[in-house]
């Protein structure tokens, strides 16, 4: 049976740069690090703006000071599910909560349970309005 990080694969790590190792090599991360990094990715990327890949991405930022309406959540909460369906490491997604914070929509997160192939579900919390 694959372990976890063959599952969830490994990449470059990133803070909106590269990270180096004390060494001076690039940093990777694998396994559920990679995993989060990688959906964290798709949440703030604005779809179409990869020529390559058109339908990536949720676009998180088109719902910054906006979320304060039950239907925008649910259309976040849908465009989020079916994106992060989309990363082929996903094998469902099971549900998808929009965490408003009324006093700071800032601090508002965004959880997601997810099913990755071969792996048990993980809960993951992002709180893209801080973060990006």
């Amino acid at each position: 049976m694959a372990t976890i990080d063959e599952v969830l694969l490994t990449d470059l790590a990133h803070n909106k740069d590269f990270v180096v190792t004390a060494g001076g090599d690039l940093a990777t991360l694998s396994g559920i690090a990679n995993f989060r990094d990688a959906l964290f990715a798709r949440l703030v990327t604005t779809p179409g703006s990869l020529v390559h890949r058109p339908e990536y991405g949720v676009g998180i930022k088109q719902f910054q000071n906006v979320l304060n309406r039950i239907s925008t959540q649910r259309t976040l909460a849908t465009r989020i599910g079916e994106n992060f369906g989309r990363d082929p490491r996903v094998e469902q997604v099971l549900g998808v909560l929009v965490d408003y914070n009324e006093q700071n929509p800032a601090q508002t997160t965004i959880k997601v349970r997810v099913k990755p192939i071969g792996v048990d579900p993980v809960q993951m919390d992002f709180l893209p309005f801080n973060e990006a």
